[in-house]
């Protein structure tokens, strides 16, 4: 996998210190909130209040989390969109997002090289909640790796920093590892049994369980995923051979 948009996208990227009010509205973005300034009579039946504060937008703009998107529909009106430091952020800061900013965010270098070069778009949008809590926890732990990596090179000669990056895609890579082996250990129908919520008439417990047996289909189905798995399962056998002989 080619790392270097990836890299290039985050090169200069910082912890950023995002107060309450610029909080609520990358929300407000992420889940398409109408942000613009109402102006004009013949914009009087829409709601006159400005969400938001002029100037969370501005320090929201100038720390490259938002853009202006461009083509405005009318007059008067603007609308906002994460960047790819802005998703990262949200990525790697926030508890929840609503699953639709996968999608919608497909083609960013972010997510096209944390997950979808493991995952096809149409699986993620498919996801059952248990399923996309582990696919979030996935995403927070590869941005905490990639931030850490990026402060502890911030300063560092060129050596350095190409021996803390072999690390990186190491750390990345067995993430994506481990991911894949906890998603077929949850979607065991041991596992899918025993995390199911109990109910006293089993409607629920028989629901459940169909819900994430047809998420266990969609993941079979996915061509890359099954690849991941492939790929692991060979150097989790190889490892275990040289380990065990070893001793």
């Amino acid at each position: 996998m080619d790392y270097s948009n990836y890299f290039a996208t985050l090169y200069d990227y910082k912890r950023k210190e995002v107060g309450t009010e610029e909080k609520s509205i990358l929300f407000k973005v992420i889940n398409n909130v109408d942000l613009s300034a109402q102006i004009g009579s013949y914009l009087r039946l829409r709601d006159k209040t400005q969400i938001g504060d002029t100037s969370s937008i501005s320090k929201l703009l100038g720390s490259k989390l938002l853009v202006e998107k461009k083509g405005l529909i009318l007059r008067g009106m603007r609308k906002y969109q994460l960047t790819s430091t802005g998703l990262f952020y949200v990525l790697s800061e926030t508890r929840s997002y609503p699953p639709n900013l996968l999608k919608k965010c497909s083609n960013d270098p972010i997510l096209l090289t944390l997950l979808y070069q493991y995952f096809e778009v149409d699986t993620i949008a498919s996801s059952t909640a248990r399923f996309y809590s582990v696919i979030t926890q996935y995403l927070k732990q590869c941005c905490r790796i990639t931030i850490n990596w990026l402060e502890d090179t911030q300063n560092s000669n060129e050596e350095h920093k190409n021996k803390m990056m072999n690390d990186l895609l190491f750390e990345l890579e067995l993430n994506a590892k481990l991911l894949a082996f906890r998603i077929i250990i949850m979607y065991s129908d041991s596992n899918i049994l025993s995390l199911t919520p109990k109910s006293k008439t089993g409607d629920t417990e028989v629901a459940y369980y169909e819900l994430e047996s047809s998420m266990r289909e969609v993941l079979s189905k996915d061509k890359k995923f099954i690849d991941l798995l492939h790929r692991t399962n060979t150097e989790f056998k190889d490892s275990y051979k040289e380990f065990s002989d070893s001793n």
